[in-house]
This record gives C-alpha cells, structure tokens and sequence, in this order.
C-alpha cells in the first residue's frame, strides 16, 4: 500500500493538471489569439506543464507518480476510468498516445515535431484528473486525516471563474502595449 505521502504526491500533480487547464481556458475564452508574444508564450507555457503533469500520472509507468504506482486493482480501475470518462479503450489509448507524443517530442525533448500534427485537447485529461482525485481521496482517507476538498470538480469549477476574471484583468491590463515584430 502507498503511503500517505505517495499519495499526496500523485494529489498535487492532479491538482496541477487541473489548475493549469482551467488557467488555460480562461485566457483563451478571455482573447484566444493575443497579439503579445508575452502571452503567446504564457499561453504555451501554461499548456506544457498541464501535459507534462498529466504524464506523470497517466504518461509512462517508469514515472514515480504513474498512477499504477499506489492502485492495487489496476484492470478494475482502467476499467472504471474508461466508463467515467465515456469512452472506449481506443479512444483512450490514442488520446494517451497524442499527449504522450507531445510531451516527448514538443515539451521534454526536440524530438519529432512533425510527429505532433496538433495541439492536444485537454477535455479527456481534465476529466482523468478528476476521477483519479476520487480514487486518491478515498485512499488518503483511509491513511489517515485530511483537509483536501470533497470534490475537486467543485474547486476546479471555482477555479475557471476566477482564472477568468484574473485573465480579463490581466489581458485588458496589457491591450495598450505593442512589441516589435520579428
């Protein structure tokens, strides 16, 4: 069994994931093509590091944080991620195979960028992430007392609308300045 401190490693990786989607989102629902490079590169940035998260739980099982590390039902709980997320195994495995691909071929190393036709959706990770903190909180209850939140969906939730008016403010914050082309 892991213990509480494992486990409270692969929560703040979750957690991670979902504050960097849900700040992604937000900028790109508050201006989806900025002219700034400064946000061009923030926008990037923000995306990376929820895929490099995601892969620490979801990505190889040589990670210290893959999820198989502390799940003792393994088939059980591939199976209940596949029924939670609403898609089939193949589905699953070619959206695992497209972030996985970015991450080493665009973020971790300059491997083969063509082999990254597309940015990933981050819809199936969002949704990983949060059933994963469902399977973890039961975990870490039992290793004892804690103060992590019910329901990590309900605080992602709350996260999009402030990242959003933070976003907002910060985007309208920098509409008066220009920067030389390149």
């Amino acid at each position: 069994m892991a213990t509480k401190g494992e486990l409270l490693k692969h929560v703040r990786c979750t957690v991670n994931v979902v504050r960097c989607i849900q700040v992604k989102r937000a900028l790109t629902a508050v201006e989806p093509a900025p002219a700034l490079s400064f946000w061009r590169l923030y926008y990037g940035i923000v995306l990376d590091i929820a895929v490099l998260e995601w892969c620490k739980i979801f990505g190889s099982r040589k990670e210290r944080t893959h999820w198989t590390r502390v799940v003792k039902d393994q088939a059980g709980f591939r199976q209940a991620l596949i029924q939670d997320l609403g898609v089939d195994w193949d589905t699953w495995k070619a959206y695992w195979k497209h972030l996985k691909a970015y991450r080493d071929n665009y973020v971790s190393h300059l491997g083969d960028i063509a082999a990254v036709a597309t940015y990933p959706d981050l819809t199936l990770a969002l949704a990983s992430c949060l059933f994963y903190y469902r399977y973890l909180l039961v975990e870490v209850r039992r290793a004892g007392p804690t103060d992590l939140p019910d329901d990590l969906r309900e605080y992602s939730e709350m996260l999009s609308g402030l990242a959003r008016d933070a976003a907002a403010q910060a985007l309208a914050a920098t509409a008066s300045l220009t920067e030389p082309t390149i």
